[in-house]
């Protein structure tokens, strides 16, 4: 009875390692034909002394590894409220993994003082 009881315990301790592996992978996307355009990604800083340019910069430095291709640098543009946002193109285009794993990024407290929220990405082909 003991034997069985602990070869139940492992077998779903073995499921539950495989289930959490399959669920948080990192899954590669098929190329896709024309741009991606990140549009629309704002930040928010807390006391950084360099401003939001340099805090858009610095997190777009350290989130453009999780996706491959050519990137462009942040651009300021218009948010339609009065405030900034930036916009950014990645070629090729990236596709549904890509853009979880960019946005992810760009919204977690991947730097100190800096949170990205990303509003809208698209592709173009």
């Amino acid at each position: 009875m003991k034997a069985i009881a602990v070869m139940a315990v492992s077998a779903l301790g073995v499921l539950g390692i495989v289930g959490l592996a399959e669920v948080t992978q990192n899954r590669p996307d098929v190329v896709e034909a024309g741009t991606t355009t990140v549009v629309n990604f704002d930040v928010g800083t807390r006391e950084y002394q360099r401003g939001d340019d340099a805090a858009a910069q610095a997190l777009w430095a350290v989130c453009s590894s999780t996706v491959g291709g050519e990137v462009t640098t942040p651009v300021a543009t218009d948010d339609g409220e009065g405030g900034d946002a930036y916009r950014v193109t990645i070629s090729p285009a990236i596709g549904e993994h890509g853009r979880k794993r960019l946005a992810g990024c760009l919204e977690d407290a991947t730097l100190d003082r800096v949170v990205g929220h990303v509003r809208s990405i698209s592709t173009a082909a």
